[in-house]
């Protein structure tokens, strides 16, 4: 892939504001909070991805003539993918997301090539071989 122009939550979140993620810590009181969000801390494949994503469910929705009908609760990364918690009354909603958390498991996190998991000291991640090679020297 080209080189891409870096891409923020806070753009994102802007362009779709209704993907702000809900913060169930601020809706419940302090006894019963559910987590606290954290910064999403992708690299800039992963954030092609959501964007994509997102503008995807963007687009059904004004095919349909509707506000967006999306809570997204948590968007984070487990064993190296992408996964999205999210509700919505629309099925084609939950297609979508499905299909971008599979393109997560192909796709080079930091770049947005094609990419394999690999099992890093730290973590796993879904890298291509340029940037697996960046990351280990």
């Amino acid at each position: 892939m080209s080189k891409m122009t870096w891409i923020t939550q806070e753009e994102i979140v802007d362009k779709f504001h209704w993907s702000a993620e809900l913060n169930l810590a601020e809706e419940m009181n302090e006894e019963g909070y559910f987590y606290d969000l954290s910064k999403w801390q992708f690299g800039n494949g992963r954030m092609k991805l959501i964007h994509d994503m997102l503008l995807e469910m963007s687009n059904f929705f004004e095919s349909i003539d509707k506000n967006p009908g999306v809570t997204i609760y948590e968007v984070k990364d487990v064993f190296g993918f992408l996964r999205v918690d999210l509700f919505s009354t629309h099925q084609n909603i939950y297609s979508i997301k499905e299909h971008y958390e599979k393109l997560s498991e192909v796709t080079c996190s930091e770049c947005g090539d094609s990419g394999t998991l690999r099992l890093m000291k730290d973590r796993s991640m879904v890298l291509c071989e340029s940037c697996h090679y960046d990351r280990l020297f």
